[in-house]
Order: structure tokens, then sequence, then C-alpha cells
């Protein structure tokens, strides 16, 4: 593995989930070399939408030359537009790791889908499902040792341990996803 490696993080921007408020937000990318941001990406989404995963795909594409791994902050956006990490890997052919702070209830995540998608539950969770067991790992970052959580597709965890630790310098999150978050925040 490259001492800077080429990678692409994702975070949604800021959303609400009002009735009354926008029915989109933005999908933003940032691409990085090591931890120096190079470029960013954005797509609009639907809140609670089902259209995630092809942004994500569309928005990889544009760097698919460069870009060496994808990580996304977990696999949902927009509150519960949940992409298939399969489909993305597979149609890119990135190795991609979904992180997450914390561990995952999945019991409470479905009957929250039940209880909001009742009649498209099923697809959503099965993308939860496409996604695979939920790992976690030590990690230093500038403020001492943390855990994450990830899903991941087309690396091996070694690799991820390796090259979470030249990426994640000031927080858990990869410089990539956590500059994604920051941008996010200004819409």
């Amino acid at each position: 593995m490259k001492e800077n490696p080429i990678t692409i993080g994702f975070d949604d921007a800021t959303f609400s989930l009002k009735s009354n408020s926008k029915k989109t937000t933005e999908l933003i990318g940032v691409v990085c070399q090591g931890v120096r941001m190079v470029n960013v990406v954005r797509k609009t989404i639907t809140i609670d939408g089902d259209d995630a995963t092809d942004a994500l795909i569309t928005l990889i594409e544009l760097h698919q030359k460069h870009v060496q791994y994808v990580l996304t902050d977990a696999i949902t956006f927009a509150g519960f537009n949940i992409y298939d990490i399969q489909e993305v890997y597979e149609k890119t052919g990135k190795p991609i790791i979904a992180i997450t702070e914390r561990d995952i209830d999945l019991d409470a995540v479905k009957k929250a889908l039940i209880k909001k998608f009742p009649n498209r539950y099923k697809n959503k969770f099965q993308k939860i499902i496409n996604a695979g067991n939920l790992y976690q790992t030590e990690i230093s970052t500038a403020g001492g040792p943390t855990i994450i959580y990830f899903h991941f597709k087309g690396i091996e965890i070694k690799k991820i341990e390796s090259l979470l630790s030249k990426i994640c310098i000031d927080s858990k999150l990869p410089e990539c996803v956590r500059l994604a978050h920051i941008i996010g925040k200004l819409f």
C-alpha cells in the first residue's frame, strides 16, 4: 500500500426530516491523497430515498482512474437512503469501507424501517444485509486509541487497518470522510 493512498470519502450534507422541508440534500465526496484534499464532488440525493447507490457509483466513476479506496460514513445517507455496498463494489471495482462510530442494533433498525416504510422496508433492509457483518478495530488518532466499526467489500481486514492508520489523523473518521462531513455542514 502506498504511503499516501488516494481515497474518496462520502457523507451527506445537512438536511431536515420535517415534512415541510426540502426533500433532497447533497452527497459530498472528497478525494484525498493521503490526508491532503485534492478534489470535491457532489450529487443531489433524495431524503429517505433509494438513489444513494447510483449517486455513489456516478461520483466514484468521475475519479475511476485515480481513486484506490472508497470510504463512507456508514451505509445510510439522507435519513434512510441506504446504499448497497455490494453493488457499488461490483460496478466500480473499488474496495469500499463503510465506517461507523458505534455498534448497530439491527433489530431496532429493522423496526424503524418497518414503521417508516411499511411497503418498502424489505428492499432497504436487504441493503443492510448485503453489507455483511459489522467488524471493529482499534486505531490510533491524535486523541489516542479509539474503536471504530466498519462494513467492507473488496479488501482484507489487515489492509483496512493499515489504510486507516494512514488516513485517520484527527478523529476516528478517515480524513476524506471527515472533510466531506465538514463541507456538508455548509449546505
